[in-house]
């Protein structure tokens, strides 16, 4: 009897659904990785364009990095323009710039590994708030020659705290726009943070995939800012740059090691924080920053991204800080 075969199982309904189930897994995870594959080839194709060969750049060396700037207008007091982590870089603050008019002095800077400076592919610590924020001030220190108002939105908003939070006596006034120190991760950039596959993600969505639109310009079909054709060809040119995709996948997996979150209260200069009531920074990050910041001001403005949707106010809070 020992020979004897036990019967086979059943094929109950939830066998065979688990079992498509697997298989529909299956399916997707191969889609998946055919369309990485293919986005990772097409990359080199369209990003071709070396720096080198871009004409227009005005050039500031910084330890090894090559920093596009632009300068217009002229003041005793310079408005600093930092911008998100957008690979575009300084071209979003035209209408901002415009609406200052000709008699103040504004320096629109392209952080490492975004506009028209530097590329810096994979890893690496000048990603970081903090590094960044060392590179400014040396920016700062010797194109301005006195205390700035420093306006930074998002990303530039974090590296403006920090350096008003390491060097107060450079920081006349100091303007976040929707900065959000605590809500740092999306469900796109944790996907960017999966090896390989995440370049393909990055390309889709930072750079000049198939999904980029929906992310420089996300409420543009609700009413929100939208690119006109002056913007649309800098971001292609930006995108068209030698290493985009890796650089930007590369500030996407670095640490933001900074610790201003953590000093916001020591902030001395005069701040005023633009909150874009119908974007993507939500109100409790906003009022633990208000609650950290002595004498801080909160402008509440009814707009998706307040620094594109509305110019002329944001730009009438910076006019008001400027001695």
């Amino acid at each position: 009897m020992s020979g004897l075969r036990p019967p086979p199982k059943e094929d109950t309904p939830s066998r065979a659904v688990g079992r498509i189930v697997f298989l529909v897994f299956l399916l997707v995870l191969l889609g998946a990785v055919i369309w990485a594959a293919v986005v990772q080839q097409r990359i080199p194709l369209v990003e071709i364009q070396s720096l080198d060969q871009v004409e227009g750049r005005v050039v500031v060396t910084v330890d090894d990095l090559d920093l596009n700037i632009v300068e217009q207008g002229s003041g005793a007091t310079t408005v600093v323009l930092l911008h998100d982590a957008e690979i575009t870089g300084s071209p979003v603050f035209t209408d901002i710039v415009a609406a200052l008019g000709p008699e103040v002095a504004t320096l629109g800077i392209d952080l490492p590994g975004f506009g028209l400076s530097t590329r810096l592919p994979g890893a690496d610590p000048r990603h970081t708030v903090a590094d960044m924020a060392r590179t400014m001030t040396t920016v700062i220190e010797g194109r301005a020659g006195a205390p700035v108002i420093l306006v930074g939105v998002g990303l530039g908003g974090e590296v403006a705290a920090e350096v008003a939070v390491t060097r107060p006596d450079l920081v006349a006034g100091l303007v976040m726009v929707d900065v959000d120190f605590y809500e740092r991760s999306t469900w796109v950039q944790r996907l960017e943070r999966i090896p390989w596959f995440g370049t393909a993600i990055t390309h889709a969505f930072e750079a000049s995939g198939s999904f980029s639109d929906s992310t420089f310009a996300p409420y543009c079909d609700v009413g929100g800012w939208c690119p006109d054709a002056t913007i649309l060809s800098q971001r292609g040119l930006t995108t068209s740059i030698v290493a985009t995709t890796d650089s930007l996948n590369g500030f996407t997996v670095t640490d933001p090691a900074s610790d201003v979150p953590s000093r916001l209260g020591v902030i001395t200069a005069s701040t005023v924080y633009v909150w874009s009531q119908n974007g993507a920074v939500p109100e409790n990050s906003v009022d633990r920053v208000i609650a950290a910041v002595p004498g801080i001001t909160l402008e509440r403005i009814d707009a998706y991204q307040a620094h594109l949707d509305q110019p002329a106010v944001v730009a009438g809070l910076i006019q008001a800080m400027i001695p």
